[in-house]
């Protein structure tokens, strides 16, 4: 049942990121959006009147803040990405090779960053239960 929760988290995350990358590459230039369901404010209230341990809520918001701060690592790395696809494809003479390599930084991106939100995501799992986890996530 967890893997399944990490695996479903691990596949939206990544066709947000695949969505993101494929409609800017297609686009003239590189667009800013934001996705976030929580602004660091929400989520250190929302921990704040879940979590009544204030050590556990404290690491919790910690962990938390890793989380904003991955998704917005991942969003800068991503738009740099896509702006070197988008001028890969305005220039009639790019190679497969420079896409393919584009595409390939991509996943390396992707990868490395899913395997640190998977692994926040577990440690912050194990500071609540799962009716805080409940809350925290609805």
């Amino acid at each position: 049942m967890k893997r399944q929760a990490v695996w479903k988290a691990g596949a939206f995350l990544t066709c947000i990121a695949t969505a993101l990358l494929l409609n800017l590459s297609c686009s003239s230039s590189p667009k800013a959006s934001s996705v976030a369901p929580h602004t660091a404010e929400e989520w250190s209230a929302l921990v704040g009147q879940t979590i009544p341990d204030q050590q556990r809520a404290a690491k919790v918001r910690e962990l938390g803040l890793q989380l904003f701060a991955l998704s917005d690592s991942m969003k800068a790395e991503v738009e740099q990405l896509s702006a070197k696809a988008v001028a890969l494809n305005e220039n009639y003479s790019c190679t497969r090779g420079e896409m393919e390599g584009v595409m390939a930084r991509f996943t390396e991106v992707r990868n490395r960053t899913l395997s640190k939100y998977r692994d926040v995501v577990f440690a912050m799992r194990s500071q609540v239960n799962e009716t805080e986890w409940k809350k925290l996530t609805d």
